[in-house]
């Protein structure tokens, strides 16, 4: 039990990194959660993470980049693979990326640079094919 929770912390702590620190080389190509990604840096941190816990791992939002870059994570602990939307929605403004499969073990991270965010609240939106839509608490831009 004491290993679990401490691969656990482990886990939280590698998808915080990536959401508040990494971002993605492009927006269209998502880049797996290992320590390359995490020791990238290459963002500045405004806001977040807001993460919502998923019965097979965790999805994270977090604002970079002046509040300019939505960054989203998704860390898949268990299960089979799915396919994967990541988007954000803000007052009744959707927006989302091409799919991807996620594996177990894998993180995923995905970038919507240069945004126009304002002052407004932030929800990430992870949808998963044949499962539904999964979001997590809204985040205020705090860079307005």
């Amino acid at each position: 039990m004491l290993k679990r929770a401490r691969a656990g912390v482990i886990f939280a702590s590698s998808l915080v990194a990536a959401i508040g620190l990494a971002t993605p080389a492009s927006a269209a190509t998502p880049s797996t959660g290992d320590a390359s990604v995490q020791a990238a840096a290459a963002g500045i941190r405004n806001a977040g993470p807001s993460c919502t816990s998923l019965s097979n791992g965790t999805f994270c939002v977090g604002l970079i980049d002046n509040g300019r870059t939505v960054n989203l994570v998704y860390g898949k602990t268990g299960g089979g693979k799915v396919t994967v939307k990541f988007g954000y929605k803000m007052g009744n403004t959707s927006r989302f990326s091409e799919g991807f499969t996620v594996s177990k073990g894998q993180t995923k991270v995905y970038a919507f640079k240069n945004q126009n965010l304002g002052c407004n609240n932030v929800i990430g939106i992870l949808s998963v094919a044949d499962q539904g839509r999964f979001e997590t608490p809204p985040l205020h831009n705090t860079n307005c």
